[in-house]
């Protein structure tokens, strides 16, 4: 597991900004992040030449103006400590490839990013990067206020739900958090050739889901075992039921993994993480990923 010690943070110049420059600064406490770098992506520093016509005293804004706008909000809400050191960097071009390349380049170990719910944005680029990135990657929606009481964690006893698991521990050792394990199960499609009810199936199949877990949760040095839900799935949308169980229970982060048992996959989201994304819009969310596997990928991604 590598710790969260390099956090790329993607700021657009509108009101998100305060929100993620508060809530990575309190991120940045916790787990002692080194590095924080603030990027910037202007798609066009030109002004249209039909505006300069009509308008010519009007100044394009340059990377240095933009610069120091960012440099003033930095000085307002981020409280870090010269402990994290700051860099703030403004490029000129397409947003998800330069951030994909800075990723790569400063060897982030997470990007932050806004969701935006009730401000103007689509959030195409935020659902990219979680499905792109090398990096793992946290979603902060444009209301949320650092608090990290409770983590909801969902897991399928996987490789990379070990990673997560390792990374909820980390993070919740610097916060004093406390996890939740979420596992979402279903019945097989020919239960009923066993000539068991359906219902009688789902009881099978919880219980051996709680067997796996109790097997999977030794390889991790806990005092007291974290409790570990075990839901089912009963028409086929797994991500809601994650949602649900996180908002009901009063999930301050979910923490999880892209879907993939292979390198290729580990970088890709599967469904359901994909599907948590468009239900979570009010919940803090991390995605986490194994950089080490993902890198020949996003090499051959960048050389397109």
């Amino acid at each position: 597991m590598y710790k969260l010690k390099r956090i790329i943070v993607a700021l657009d110049l509108t009101e998100m900004d305060e929100v993620l420059l508060r809530y990575t600064s309190e991120l940045a406490k916790k787990v002692k992040a080194d590095k924080t770098y603030f990027y910037h992506i202007a798609e066009d520093f030109d002004i249209p030449s039909e505006i300069k016509e009509k308008y010519p005293d009007l100044l394009a804004p340059t990377d240095e103006s933009l610069e120091a706008i960012i440099k003033e909000q930095i000085d307002k809400y981020w409280t870090v400590g010269d402990h994290c050191a700051v860099d703030v960097e403004v490029k000129e071009g397409n947003s998800f490839e330069k951030l994909v390349r800075a990723i790569d380049n400063k060897d982030a170990d997470l990007i932050v990013m806004g969701r935006k719910k009730s401000l103007k944005g689509s959030g195409a680029l935020s659902k990219k990067m979680a499905n792109l990135a090398h990096s793992s990657v946290m979603l902060v929606p444009d209301d949320a206020k650092f608090d990290v009481g409770k983590l909801v964690v969902p897991i399928d006893y996987s490789k990379h739900s070990k990673l997560v698991v390792e990374q909820a521990i980390n993070i919740s050792k610097n916060t004093e958090a406390h996890i939740e394990f979420v596992h979402v199960f279903t019945v097989p499609s020919g239960y009923h050739k066993t000539g068991k009810s359906y219902d009688e199936f789902a009881d099978i199949m919880k219980q051996h889901s709680e067997e796996d877990y109790q097997k999977f949760i030794k390889q991790f040095d806990f005092e007291e075992v974290p409790p570990c839900e075990h839901i089912l799935d009963d028409d086929k949308r797994p991500s809601d039921k994650i949602f649900d169980y996180a908002e009901k229970n009063g999930a301050n982060l979910i923490i999880m993994g892209s879907k993939g048992r292979t390198g290729l996959a580990s970088m890709l989201l599967g469904s359901v993480a994909t599907k948590v994304i468009d239900f979570d819009t009010s919940i803090p969310l991390l995605i986490v990923k194994e950089k080490k596997e993902n890198m020949g990928f996003l090499k051959a991604l960048l050389n397109i």
